[in-house]
């Protein structure tokens, strides 16, 4: 059985995938990255004075809040949930969902998790724009932060 090489994934590297609303999609794990099965992980950040247009999908998914302001929110059904720093946010199947970052000053960033990477609607439009759901800006990446030790 050949040995799995185990990856290391730093958002500073990975390519970011601009939305028509500023949103900025980076695919940090998935099964085309890791070259096997994987959870897979996605990074948005939503502009300051930015929202997302909204979604509900198919299949449950987690938020985890990663650096939000006061003032900032998240939408489920008709449930408006303020949200900070640290906060896991569960959303059941069929759920619409959306964030509000419309009072803030700075930045939305949070981390969103599904089982596979094709759950994530932004996994086909990074397929579809770039030929890849993949990008780094720095293959060498890894080898350069390693060899700094």
């Amino acid at each position: 059985m050949e040995k799995l090489q185990w990856k290391l994934v730093n958002d500073e590297n990975v390519k970011g995938y601009v939305c028509g609303d500023g949103y900025v999609s980076k695919m940090i794990t998935g099964d085309e990255m890791a070259g096997f099965p994987i959870i897979n992980i996605n990074q948005g950040t939503v502009p300051a004075g930015g929202r997302t247009g909204g979604a509900a999908h198919e299949e449950a998914e987690i938020y985890f809040m990663s650096d939000v302001a006061e003032g900032s929110y998240v939408w489920l059904d008709d449930d408006c949930v303020p949200v900070k720093n640290g906060d896991v946010i569960v959303i059941p199947p069929h759920v619409f969902h959306w964030i509000d970052n419309t009072k803030c000053d700075k930045p939305f960033r949070l981390y969103t998790y599904w089982p596979k990477q094709e759950q994530n609607e932004m996994y086909f439009i990074r397929q579809k724009a770039w030929g890849t759901c993949v990008a780094d800006l720095d293959p060498e990446y890894t080898a350069k932060r390693l060899a700094k030790k």
